[in-house]
C-alpha cells in the first residue's frame, strides 16, 4: 500500500533541488542572520539574494517576500 502524507501544513519533505542548495547553510554557513558578526552577515546577504530571486520569479517586490 502506498503511503500518502497529508499534514504538509505542519511539515513537508524538502525537494532534492532545495536540499542541494541549502546544504552549505546546514553545515558550513550557519550563522544567525540577525547577528552582526561575519557568519551572520553572510547568512543575511544570502537571504536577501534569495528574496530578490523569488520576487523576480513571481513578479513581486522583494519587500513582499517573507520566510517563515
Amino acid at each position: 500500500m502506498k503511503t500518502i502524507y497529508m499534514d504538509h501544513a505542519s511539515t513537508t519533505a524538502m525537494s532534492k533541488d532545495a536540499l542541494e542548495e541549502m546544504l552549505p547553510y546546514f553545515s558550513e554557513e550557519y550563522g544567525n542572520p540577525s547577528a552582526v558578526y561575519s557568519y551572520g552577515q553572510t547568512g543575511k546577504n544570502v537571504i536577501e539574494k534569495c528574496r530578490e530571486r523569488i520576487a523576480k520569479c513571481i513578479g513581486a517586490f522583494k519587500t513582499e517576500i517573507y520566510f517563515t
